[in-house]
């Protein structure tokens, strides 16, 4: 048995072109663009009244609006950019303070074997001055002795 009613798909779809035409046949016309035209400039009208109340109530509340925020964005990158800038000196400083230590090292070891050859050397000389003031000693009594 076959019923009469129409398919609700079929049905919708129809309905739908319908309202379409009828919405186009509306809106296409000047007299629609002009008024939907005067209709967003009274919208953008009370839209910049508003961001005009809104700002003024933040900064009587003393709360930060988009553009504090975007500036302290900016300056929160800037001093990033610094650290990089200050931790990459601090590691070439590192390296170059360990070059530094382990030459120090050297030159501390030379010194210091330096140190006892001129210790030695020093010692010796006294030694000889010595040996040879008591040769002088012995040859001065030996003239009076004589």
């Amino acid at each position: 048995m076959e019923t009469k009613q129409p398919d609700p798909v079929n049905f919708y779809k129809s309905l739908e072109k319908e309202w379409n035409k009828q919405i186009h046949l509306s809106a296409n016309c000047l007299t629609f663009t002009h008024s939907f035209g005067k209709a967003i400039e009274h919208h953008l009208n009370h839209v910049e009244i508003q961001k005009k109340v809104i700002n003024n109530w933040l900064t009587v509340f003393d709360i930060p609006k988009k553009e504090d925020l975007a500036r302290l964005a900016v300056r929160k990158v800037e001093c990033e950019e610094k650290l990089d800038n200050l931790e990459e000196t601090l590691y070439m400083l590192n390296i170059g303070l360990k070059s530094n230590y382990s030459q120090l090292k050297k030159l501390n070891t030379s010194l210091r074997g330096m140190l006892c050859f001129f210790e030695y050397e020093v010692k010796d000389l006294k030694a000889v001055k010595i040996k040879s003031l008591e040769n002088e000693l012995e040859e001065l009594k030996s003239l009076f002795d004589d």
